[in-house]
């Protein structure tokens, strides 16, 4: 039995590659990727039905897609199809709050009850910083407590959350902590409103005014006002069930842009810096290490950011994120000017895949 499942996940590794689509002409990097996908990992389209690698090295860039844009169909992926990128957003919004502090509209070390309606204000938090929310060492929780409370539908946990229930939960909040790194999606989900009550406009207009426009990213948005199928790539859940892409009452901030890969490269590369444009010198702050996680001793985090300190090599500056349907990955090491971005139409995604590739093509690739 065991040897009949080992031979069946060989056979569908083997289906895989055979639909690999390399974009960027380059034999070696294929061979490379069929290498990593066959020793290193345990990926399989049972579990991830299509998923889209992205990979920077310098000057040159190449996509190359496996398995298939649908369940048990065969139109291939291809960078201009839109996925949700779930926590990814973060590092979306602390680029946007980097841009607002260097106008003026905001200061990192403003409090945050100063940016609220009064009857909203908490004074126990009263110490707490924009730049606390951004690193996530404000204290508050990885989620509201009751949350789930005003769920209406388990696929769709942020679709009837409101702002006005976030901002009761929040005066009404003791914190236990604070000055210590707690992931929190409440930490974004309170910056949105913060960031809207700073420039009097919504949070999706102000992504689209400093983040989307500037950058020329054409596939990527933050809310629309139904769950559209036909927008997003069909996305699977851990079942392998078709599932339907959130919408957001609140918490857009943190869970709720969408994009493409190839959208998401040209924001890579301007962080990189591998793109002219004014935008990289304001987002290099966000790469710095400044507060230590209770990840791993080895990952600290930045502004939105989270980086790997590997020592005596060079820092890894990535994050990721997911939903219901889908699974996205990024990483880069500026001083090489590589990185790696992964989109997956599975709540799975591909594990340890874009690590994988990123060493690659650091260690393993060109400068072997």
């Amino acid at each position: 039995m065991r040897n009949f499942t080992t031979m069946k996940i060989f056979l569908v590794v083997i289906q895989l590659l055979i639909g690999i689509s390399l974009y960027a002409q380059n034999g070696d990097l294929k061979v490379e990727i069929e290498r990593i996908i066959l020793h290193d990992t345990d990926i399989s389209l049972e579990d991830t039905p299509g998923f889209i690698i992205g990979i920077v090295d310098q000057d040159s860039t190449y996509y190359v897609e496996f398995g298939s844009k649908e369940k048990n169909k065969t139109q291939r992926l291809d960078a201009s199809d839109i996925f949700e990128t779930g926590s990814i957003s973060k590092v979306f919004t602390s680029s946007l709050v980097s841009i607002l502090a260097e106008n003026g509209s905001i200061t990192y070390d403003s409090k945050i009850n100063d940016y609220l309606p009064i009857e909203s204000q908490n004074p126990r938090m009263d110490e707490v910083s924009i730049l606390d929310l951004i690193q996530h060492t404000s204290g508050l929780p990885v989620r509201p407590y009751f949350f789930g409370a005003k769920e209406k539908d388990p696929q769709n946990p942020y679709g009837y959350y409101e702002k006005e229930d976030l901002l009761n939960f929040y005066t009404n909040f003791i914190p236990k902590t604070s000055g210590e790194f707690n992931y929190a999606h409440t930490d974004y989900g309170l910056l949105e409103i913060i960031l809207e009550r700073a420039t009097g406009t919504p949070f999706d207009k102000l992504m689209e005014q400093f983040i989307i426009k500037p950058l020329g990213l054409k596939n990527t948005f933050v809310f629309f006002k139904e769950r559209k199928k036909d927008v997003i790539t069909q996305g699977y859940d851990r079942a392998g069930r078709e599932v339907e892409p959130w919408s957001f009452a609140s918490f857009g901030a943190s869970e709720g842009v969408k994009a493409s890969a190839a959208d998401l490269m040209k924001f890579m590369k301007v962080n990189i810096g591998l793109i002219d444009h004014p935008y990289t010198e304001t987002f290099a702050q966000n790469h710095k290490k400044e507060v230590d996680t209770n990840f791993n001793e080895s990952i600290k985090t930045g502004r939105g950011w989270q980086i790997i300190d590997q020592r005596k090599r060079y820092d890894i500056i990535t994050h990721n994120g997911k939903t219901n349907g889908h699974n996205v990955f990024m990483a880069f090491i500026k001083e090489t000017g590589t990185g790696v971005i992964v989109l997956s139409n599975s709540n799975i995604g591909t594990r340890d895949l874009g690590f994988l590739v990123l060493r690659m093509i650091n260690f393993n690739w060109k400068r072997s």
